[in-house]
């Protein structure tokens, strides 16, 4: 594979990324899920909150992005088996 495939490959996947952590944003709004934990676990600052919130969305976003690379590169080695 010549560098610049390997390149635009990582490019993809990080646009992958930044994708699905977008939609993951929208999906999963922080006000609304904010409130939710406050009325069923008492008060947190907005610090501590956006602590987890972030690390919960990043990790989502990247085992998503994993399992969707994974599908991907499954499917074109079942579909060169063939």
């Amino acid at each position: 594979m010549k560098p610049s495939t390997s390149v635009v490959i990582w490019l993809m996947e990080l646009a992958l990324l930044c994708l699905v952590y977008s939609l993951l944003c929208i999906v999963m709004p922080d006000i609304y899920l904010y409130d939710i934990y406050t009325d069923k676990f008492g008060f947190l600052t907005e610090a501590q909150w956006y602590d987890r919130y972030i690390f919960t969305l990043s990790v989502l976003s990247l085992l998503l992005t994993t399992f969707l690379i994974w599908l991907f590169a499954r499917y074109k080695h079942k579909r060169l088996a063939r």
